[in-house]
């Protein structure tokens, strides 16, 4: 069973168990009903509940992962009053948070449960990591909304973030530091007497500038934001960091203060570029793939209609290729095609793009072209240099290329019709007698 339905149908079951222990959190003083106890809890749930009903991209699932929301949602609404509200009726900041614990841990063990004699499939794996966000979600909207004015609620706090390895901070109306936990005196290297009441601006934050501005943004526009700055540390490197600033209100509704978070997210980035490239360069040779080329393709024709320029497409084909490789075999054949890359990709301009669409096949986009004897001349260049022998594993090593040239917009006006009339010219010019070129002609 999955835990979207689950959490539906034993709704009013869930809610009792967390009203038994929220009811132990009421201070002294205040005598509560148990509607008041579950206040936004019910439609929380709900929330969550639709929302892992609701199938998911994995773009989604990641941006959702590293807390990417949009908007707020209902849930999130509910979760920032539920915060402010706790500390109206007198909680403290740890029996606040601890309500959140009690209703991830009901709703946890509750369905396991229930699913004691099922096996734990992904889905369910990915029920619970879900599930798990949104709460983490709930608790980060409380925290955010909760306010500092008492003394004894900001120990709490400064405790609880002290501990993490995330930047935790607040400013004043001018943007001067008011608070700053343990992370945030490591990362600039000083006690925190020499942070307090100066600005981003005064420790010479990389993004300082920036992060100023978006300071004085979220107490003009009162709404939140979320964005990446940077760092440079003691090593001279730099660093990535994803920012959220809140706007902290006083009882006139009025911003009084601005509260933040900062995580570093280097790894994480290092780790997404690193994707990112596999995802859309060669492995063997560091050229744009075929993915990669189909967007870079597109964007060029965009670019030369918007500047009534041509635009030349190549197709290459390493003749003898195939000999080459049975004879020395696929190691040297692997070398061969880097060397063969590396020439085609000095023969052009950087503005140009080389890729590798598989096998011995290259493929050359020439933006900004003036005519067909501009093409001809790169082309020919091309030619020669493939031409040329290869050392390979001390083997003197000759192949050639036919090459097929298509030119924006005489010959085609769409890139698939481009493709196609590139491809056909590369396959007159190898059947013609290989190592030379061929501008495709409607005859």
């Amino acid at each position: 069973m999955r835990l979207s339905p689950y959490i539906l149908e034993n709704l009013e079951r869930i809610l009792q168990e967390w009203e038994a222990f929220a009811a132990t959190l009421v201070p002294p003083d205040q005598k509560l009903s148990k509607l008041l106890l579950r206040d936004h809890v019910k439609q929380m749930l709900e929330v969550i509940a639709a929302d892992l009903a609701t199938p998911q991209t994995a773009h989604e699932t990641a941006e959702k992962s590293k807390g990417h929301v949009d908007s707020p949602s209902e849930a999130q609404t509910a979760a920032s009053t539920h915060g402010i509200e706790r500390l109206a009726l007198g909680f403290s900041l740890s029996a606040a948070m601890a309500e959140y614990r009690a209703l991830r841990a009901s709703v946890t063990r509750l369905w396991r449960e229930k699913l004691i004699d099922q096996p734990h499939t992904d889905t369910v794996v990915d029920d619970l990591i879900r599930f798990n966000e949104a709460i983490d979600q709930a608790i980060n909207e409380s925290v955010t909304s909760y306010s500092f004015e008492k003394d004894q609620q900001t120990r709490v706090f400064d405790t609880i973030l002290s501990s993490s390895p995330d930047l935790s901070f607040t400013f004043d109306l001018e943007g001067r530091f008011t608070y700053a936990n343990k992370a945030v005196t490591e990362l600039f290297e000083l006690p925190l007497d020499e942070i307090m009441g100066k600005s981003n601006l005064d420790l010479k934050l990389a993004s300082s500038t920036v992060l100023q501005h978006e300071i004085e943004r979220v107490i003009n526009t009162k709404k939140r934001f979320r964005g990446e700055m940077t760092h440079i540390n003691s090593d001279e490197k730099q660093e990535y960091y994803e920012c959220i600033l809140v706007p902290v209100f006083n009882k006139q509704g009025e911003v009084e203060a601005t509260a933040g978070t900062a995580r570093n997210i280097t790894e994480r980035k290092a780790a997404e570029d690193q994707n990112w490239q596999k995802a859309n360069y060669d492995l063997l040779t560091g050229l744009a793939n075929r993915r990669l080329f189909n967007d870079r393709l597109e964007r060029d024709i965009k670019h030369a209609i918007r500047t009534v320029t041509q635009l030349g497409l190549l197709f290459i084909d390493l003749d003898n290729f195939k000999d080459a490789n049975d004879n020395f075999g696929h190691d040297a054949g692997d070398f061969l095609l880097r060397l063969a890359a590396d020439r085609i990709r000095l023969c052009v301009r950087e503005t140009d793009t080389v890729a590798r669409l598989g096998g011995d096949e290259f493929t050359v986009i020439l933006q900004d072209l003036n005519g067909n004897e501009q093409a001809e001349l790169i082309v020919r260049k091309i030619l020669k240099e493939l031409d040329s022998s290869f050392q390979i594993f001390n083997h003197d090593v000759h192949i050639s290329s036919s090459i097929g040239i298509a030119i924006f917009p005489k010959d085609a006006n769409t890139p698939d019709l481009l493709i196609k009339h590139a491809d056909q010219a590369l396959y007159v010019a190898k059947h013609a007698g290989r190592n030379r070129l061929s501008f495709y002609s409607a005859d």
